[in-house]
């Protein structure tokens, strides 16, 4: 039964002041550490995709659905829009909120977790590193989905074993929806749930007959969680569009019959690249510190270790077998495990009184993500991403460099005459990006094409009459001569592996 008032004699007995004010502290910088310059690092070509899906879909409900048209699932869609009523002048900083409150309900799930399994100590510790893991910090701030992954798994993942040791049928209920929501988000948290057999290992014991009703107990109402799961996954149905999902998987993923013919065609790539992203993006020191701290669970709670072992290994044999595609985000909810056994083995310093192991751990994690931290909040250009990454974000076509100063060159301009942009790329970039800067009282017009040459560029020729028209080229990279285009400006993106252009059409013949 619900009683507020044990709740609140529970909080009072648990946390000292001195708890709350750290708690309280680890929020603010959370926060901070989110939000300072939100809206300054670059565009990223599928966050232009992501904020204008909301922004259609906000100003037409027949378009709900609008990234089921793509294969995605709507939760960014609809948990973007009201930041977007928020903020309808600065859609980015709207659209990023998003990800910062996947990443607060993120935090709040891993202070409760490891709470759970380890005790004040680890929660507070490990809430602290986590506002400060790079592998966080950049994502949560990102107008990505990949946040509320990762929310998805630490609920997940702690209603599981909440399950498997109370067996209650309301924990089932709220396991099934909190599911069934995140199965929103991102195909891929089908596997939190799936991995949710593996529980009983929880509650292994010698006593065979009990273990076998308890198990059944179990799975019987974790097959009830699952079918509501599924229920609030199937809302989807109601768009024509549902069967794009399983589609867009496969650009991704592995089918079973793919998978028989080349088992090993992606394998040995994933091998290699998959531990290095997630300790790279970790700053490495944290994850090392994980795998310490594993070592040591499974000596001291062989039950609770084996169980986090097998919650890294089963999804890591998957990845590096079955996917197309890999990008860090992706791997991020590895990150999550890592830290919660980084936070373990730190309180177990800490009870120990160790202070020389505990100053030499702090020390090297602060040296490992300091420099990391700093260049994703202040200094976007020396990021030390993995090459794959710089190339997404910082030096390649997608990163949007200098899309926000061309949105607004061509909002002054507009003072004279309306303005008209030829985007090269109809989703994405350029089209898609640009939008996301145009407010609903300027006088500029987006027309995106793919591919686009001399024949758009000549089709749009009559519109100079009463319109200044700028021609933006995101791929293109050589420009004939007898085009009629007059450059304006030429962005260089960091490292210079890619560039924009920026053209005013003329009517030259």
């Amino acid at each position: 039964m619900f009683d507020i008032f044990k709740i609140l004699d529970f909080l009072k007995k648990t946390f000292t002041r001195k708890d709350v004010l750290l708690i309280i502290l680890i929020a603010s910088l959370f926060f901070l550490t989110r939000l300072i310059n939100l809206d300054q690092f670059p565009i990223f070509s599928d966050e232009g995709i992501y904020i204008r899906w909301a922004k259609v879909a906000w100003h037409d409900a027949s378009w709900r659905f609008i990234s089921l048209t793509d294969g995605k699932q709507p939760l960014q869609t609809w948990g973007t829009i009201p930041f977007l009523k928020l903020f309808p002048n600065n859609l980015l900083f709207a659209g990023r909120l998003f990800g910062v409150v996947g990443g607060f309900l993120s935090l709040v799930g891993f202070f409760v977790l490891s709470f759970y399994l380890f005790g004040k100590t680890s929660a507070i510790t490990g809430s602290f590193l986590y506002v400060f893991t790079p592998f966080f910090l950049f994502y949560e701030r990102m107008a990505l989905v990949d946040s509320w992954v990762n929310a998805g798994f630490i609920w997940i993942f702690l209603f599981l074993i909440y399950l498997v040791k109370e067996r209650r049928l309301s924990t089932s209920l709220i396991l099934g929806l909190i599911g069934g929501f995140f199965l929103l988000a991102k195909s891929s948290v089908r596997i939190f749930l799936m991995l949710g057999v593996l529980s009983p290992l929880l509650i292994f014991q010698k006593n065979l007959k009990k273990l076998f009703t308890e198990t059944v107990n179990f799975y019987s109402l974790l097959g009830f969680s699952i079918v509501i799961a599924l229920v609030l996954y199937n809302v989807q149905r109601l768009s024509p569009f549902f069967h794009y999902v399983s589609q867009k998987n496969l650009t991704f993923v592995m089918s079973f019959d793919e998978f028989l013919k080349t088992p090993f065609q992606y394998f040995w790539n994933n091998l290699r690249y998959t531990p290095l992203y997630i300790l790279w993006e970790m700053g490495f020191a944290l994850g090392l510190i994980g795998l310490i701290g594993l070592m040591k669970l499974i000596v001291e709670n062989k039950k609770l270790g084996l169980y986090f072992l097998l919650w890294i290994i089963l999804p890591f044999v998957a990845i590096v077998f079955f996917t197309k595609v890999l990008f860090p985000r992706y791997l991020i909810f590895f990150a999550s495990i890592l830290l919660l056994l980084s936070s373990y083995l730190l309180a177990e310093a800490l009870a120990k009184a160790n202070r020389n192991l505990l100053i030499f751990l702090f020390v090297l994690i602060f040296l490992s993500v300091a420099f990391f931290d700093l260049t994703i909040l202040f200094g976007y250009r020396y990021i030390p991403f993995p090459a794959v990454d710089r190339g997404q974000y910082i030096e390649g076509w997608p990163a949007g460099w200098g899309i926000k100063e061309t949105m607004e060159f061509a909002r002054e301009k507009s003072k004279e005459k309306p303005v008209i942009i030829l985007a090269e790329g109809n989703f994405g970039m350029a089209y898609d990006v640009l939008d996301v800067f145009l407010r609903p009282e300027d006088k500029i017009t987006l027309k995106g094409y793919w591919p686009m040459d001399e024949k758009q560029l000549y089709e749009n020729q009559p519109l100079l009459k009463d319109n200044y028209v700028f021609v933006f080229f995101s791929h293109r990279d050589q420009f004939p001569e007898f085009w009629p285009i007059k450059l304006i400006k030429k962005i260089d993106k960091p490292g210079y592996q890619s560039d924009f252009h920026f053209f005013e059409l003329t009517n030259k013949k």
